[in-house]
């Protein structure tokens, strides 16, 4: 690929790289980790690392359903939870239980960010 053709490697007329691990994503933006890293703080919990394959740690679930007398459980499970007792919704694009395989008890962004914002209205 010409260098031209790639805004990540060098920057070029008005487009700036803007990517760097665990402050913006590929395309720029808050990654898993950026909001996971707010959770973390808003949990009074040390910092920590999204693992492979963008897995959450469990530690962070777990604190988060105790805080609020909620059952442990999935980053789905306890992330609808603590969005619900905060009053907000917990749309079913945001997590991959309803996936045709399943997927797996996993969370996305959308997912994590709605769980800080849960946070942040009930630690207020």
């Amino acid at each position: 690929m010409p260098e031209t053709w790639c805004g990540i490697c060098k920057p070029h007329g008005d487009h700036v790289a803007t990517s760097r691990v665990g402050q913006f994503g590929f395309h720029g933006g808050v990654t898993k980790q950026d909001v996971l890293w707010e959770i973390c703080e808003a949990l009074d919990l040390p910092k920590m690392s999204v693992g492979v394959g963008s897995s959450l740690p469990s530690e962070v679930f777990d604190a988060a359903a105790r805080q609020f007398g909620l059952p442990s459980g999935s980053m789905p499970e306890v992330g609808e939870s603590v969005a619900r007792k905060a009053g907000l919704s917990w749309p079913a694009d945001v997590d991959s239980r309803g996936s045709v395989s399943g997927g797996g008890f996993t969370g996305t962004l959308e997912g994590l960010k709605i769980m800080r914002d849960a946070l942040r209205l009930l630690l207020g």
